[in-house]
Parts: structure tokens; C-alpha cells; sequence
């Protein structure tokens, strides 16, 4: 691909919104990236994170994290995934104290938004604003391996880019409005995150029913309340829940006084279950479809408008996904650590502004590992922790999708089997949880 340089700015990056401002920090930063990757010695570096740490542009806590870096490299790329989280204004200031520090910088442009390869793509009420771009000629896109692919900014890739016009030919804007995205700010909290693990089913033993314990189900709840209490989420996590128990925080859920100050609400699910249902720690069933319409709008005005995620963690069946014709070479758990859970298919109400995710297509099992949790789970949070602040949620689940069905597999006499996530869209807008105030994760 090459490109050309954009030689005067024809839009006034103070008068965007914060969106379309994060926008261009992140395209600056990436353009800058591997220069600034060259400050000559780490101890300028640090000079460099001190000052950020006096004018406070980077927070104590911020600071700590890069203090324990050891590695130059390391420290450069985190330095990239906080200052995003900053804002426009604290950038420019991040960027008076690189110039001061190394003057060159200034020279060559580095972290200048006049010297940024590839325009953003804007929002676009601003399209008819950018009146001239230099011509940007590239290939179209190319294939990646997949650790090419970790590297790629879904929002910046070299397909997404302003289109070059001539200077009497301004941008038309599209025909089609852009999608919009769920406000992570219109309520007094950011979201809210209910985690239920049913892990020890002793009391449904002790009633001879045929339930063993989901060995790693802690695992996989602990890192899911890590990485949405990171997000800025409150979360409320319960364990081993009988059936009345779980009615019951159900329907205290429902019916918080507070829920109505949250702008996101997800629900998490680790449990045995069969027939359309969670099997409770007492054997007794609660149907998933229960669950979810107590939260519609007509059972929770609360959460009206409001995007809600299911994740269910849990087989939909009794069949293998075995292998076919791709060949895949990604490691995966060995079939002695991986246990099996059973359910049968779901039905999903269809409601507006929810997103249900499931481990695995309907018909077939899913896998947790006695050791490292469920592939699922695992995967999701890896991929959430990565790009949360770069993409919406339905694209990530897409990653999820390719990571669980193409990097993990079990292997037995009878051939390998893998497994498949589904997820139920019915979201009216993008869901990005992180926002435009960014996070960090």
C-alpha cells in the first residue's frame, strides 16, 4: 500500500466531538508509532512518563503499570493504549512534552495530525467539511496471518479511509446514515454486570441426581468480573445458586430501584443445563427464556432502551462439532482435562437492545477445561481485554467465534472435535463498551 502524506489540514480537530477526535488520536499515535518507538534510551523514557505523571496527564495508577515494565518495547506499547484513553486535549499536551524532550520530533512531525498517512473516517455530519485530501493509492486488503490480524485496527484498517477528492469536487456525503452507538455516558453509572456460577452441585447429589461438580466454572468467574470491573463496570457476582435463589435474584434484579442509573446491563451465566433450561446446584431447572423476558421492556421499564448482553455459557445438546475439511494446526486442551456440559436448544424472544451470546451452536456441546475455565469464556475475555476500546461488541464476538472454532480442539480416537459460538443480535445500534471515554482494560 502506499500513500502520501496530508500536507495541511482541512478540519479543525478542537470543533469535533470526542469520538471523531479519538478518532484522529488514534490514527496520529499509530502513524508516530514506530518512530516514537525509537526514543533513545529507556531513561528518557521514563523522563518522559514522569512529566506525564507531574502535569497529570497519565494517572498514579498509570504510572505504576509502566514503572514494572522492563522492556522498552513494552513500555512504548503501553504507552499507545493509555494515551487514547486521555482525550485530545491531554494528548496535545503529551505532545509539547515529547517535543520538548526531543526536538526532532517536532522536526520530523511525529505525533502531528498534519502528517498522518490515512485520514480517518469521520463521522458524517463533518464529511462535508473536508473540502481536500491528497490522493491515497493503496491495494485494497491484503491477507493476514493471524498474528497479523491482532495488529489491525478494525476502525483505521487500510479498506476505511476517507476517499481522495478533488479540490472542486468536495465529499458527497453517503446515502446511508452512519450506525449509530449506544451511549456509555446518558446515566449516572456506566453498566452494571450480573455474574451467576453454578459450580458445586451437591445438593442436587444428594437427591441422586447425576450432576458433577463444573470444575474450573471459578476460573472462568473471576475473570469475567476482572475484565467488567476494568470496564467500569459494578459487577455482582453470585455462587451456586439454588432454584428459588436464582428466582429470587432475578427478580430483585429486575425490580432495583437503582437499575435505572446504569446504561448497560450484562448478565452471565456458568451452569450445568438441559431441556431449554440452567440446571440450579439443587438439580431443579429455570428456563433461560424466563430469564430474559423478566428483563423486556414490558417486565423492566428500567432498562428500556437500554443495551442488555446474555452470556451463557453452556452446551445446547448432545452432538460433537467434529472436524471437516480445514486443516487447522492451533493447540487446543487435551481431552482428559476438558469436561462436557449438556443443554438443549434455546428459544430467544425477539426483543429490541438485547445481545445473547452462547458458547456454542444449538444441538452441540461446549468445553471447559477442570484447569483454565471454558474455552468460551477464556476466549472472550481475552479478546474483550484487547480490543474493548477499539471495537463494538458484535465484532469481537465475531473474533471470539474465530478463536474458539479454529484455534482450540480436542482430540480422540474418533476424530477432533471442536466447537462453535452463536450469538442473537437484536441490537438496534453499536454497542462499544467503552465508549467514547475510554476505559482502560
Amino acid at each position: 500500500m502506499a500513500s502520501a502524506a496530508v500536507d495541511e489540514l482541512a478540519i479543525n480537530i478542537d470543533s469535533l466531538d470526542l469520538e471523531d477526535k479519538l478518532k484522529w488520536l488514534k490514527e496520529i499515535l499509530e502513524n508516530g508509532r514506530e518512530r516514537f518507538g525509537q526514543l533513545d534510551g529507556i531513561d528518557n523514557l521514563a523522563n518522559f512518563i514522569d512529566k506525564l505523571s507531574e502535569e497529570k496527564i497519565i494517572s498514579g495508577f498509570n504510572k505504576k503499570n509502566l514503572d514494572k515494565l522492563k522492556e522498552q518495547s513494552e513500555i512504548v506499547e503501553e504507552l499507545h493504549r493509555i494515551l487514547p484513553t486521555k482525550g485530545w486535549d491531554n494528548f496535545k499536551k503529551a505532545r509539547d512534552i515529547l517535543y520538548e524532550i526531543y526536538p526532532q520530533f517536532k522536526d520530523e512531525g511525529i505525533w502531528d495530525e498534519n502528517k498522518v498517512d490515512d485520514l480517518p473516517v469521520l463521522s458524517i455530519k463533518y464529511s462535508s467539511v473536508i473540502e481536500e485530501t491528497q490522493a491515497v493509492e493503496h491495494d485494497g486488503a491484503a491477507a493476514t496471518t493471524a498474528d497479523d490480524e491482532a495488529d489491525v485496527d478494525g476502525m483505521f484498517s487500510s479498506t476505511s479511509r476517507v476517499p481522495a477528492q478533488s479540490k472542486s469536487a468536495p465529499i458527497q456525503r453517503s446515502d446511508f446514515s452512519a450506525l449509530p452507538s449506544y451511549s456509555m455516558t446518558n446515566r449516572r453509572h456506566k453498566g452494571i454486570c450480573l455474574i451467576i456460577n453454578n459450580e458445586v452441585y451437591d445438593k442436587a447429589r444428594a437427591y441422586h441426581k447425576d450432576f458433577k461438580d463444573r470444575r474450573g466454572s471459578s476460573k472462568d468467574a473471576d475473570s469475567v468480573k476482572e475484565l467488567f470491573g476494568k470496564l467500569g463496570f459494578y459487577v455482582e457476582s453470585q455462587k451456586n445458586l439454588t432454584k428459588a435463589k436464582m428466582d429470587k435474584l432475578i427478580d430483585m434484579m429486575v425490580n432495583f430501584q437503582g437499575l435505572n442509573t446504569y446504561s448497560c446491563f450484562v448478565a452471565v451465566f456458568l451452569s450445568h443445563g438441559e431441556n431449554e433450561c440452567l440446571n440450579c446446584v439443587d438439580g431443579q431447572d429455570k428456563k433461560i427464556d424466563d430469564i430474559i423476558n423478566a428483563f423486556k421492556g414490558d417486565n423492566c421499564p428500567a432498562l428500556n432502551g437500554i443495551p442488555k448482553w446474555f452470556i451463557i455459557q453452556a452446551c445446547r445438546g448432545k452432538d460433537f462439532n467434529y472436524e471437516v475439511s480445514i486443516q487447522h494446526d492451533a493447540p487446543g486442551d487435551e481431552g482428559h482435562d476438558v469436561e462436557r456440559q449438556s443443554d438443549k436448544p434455546i428459544s430467544i424472544p425477539a426483543c429490541a437492545d438485547f445481545y445473547i451470546s452462547y458458547a456454542t451452536a444449538p444441538g452441540y456441546y461446549s468445553f471447559r477445561n477442570i484447569n483454565e475455565g471454558s474455552w468460551f469464556i477464556n476466549d472472550l475475555c481475552k479478546v474483550l481485554k484487547m480490543y474493548a476500546q477499539k471495537e463494538d461488541v458484535n465484532t469481537m464476538m465475531t473474533r471470539v467465534n474465530r478463536n474458539v472454532a479454529l484455534g482450540r480442539v480436542v482430540g480422540s480416537e474418533y476424530g477432533h472435535r471442536r466447537q462453535m459460538p452463536c450469538h442473537v443480535n437484536m441490537l438496534t445500534s453499536a454497542l462499544y463498551l467503552c465508549g467514547v471515554r475510554q476505559s482502560q482494560i
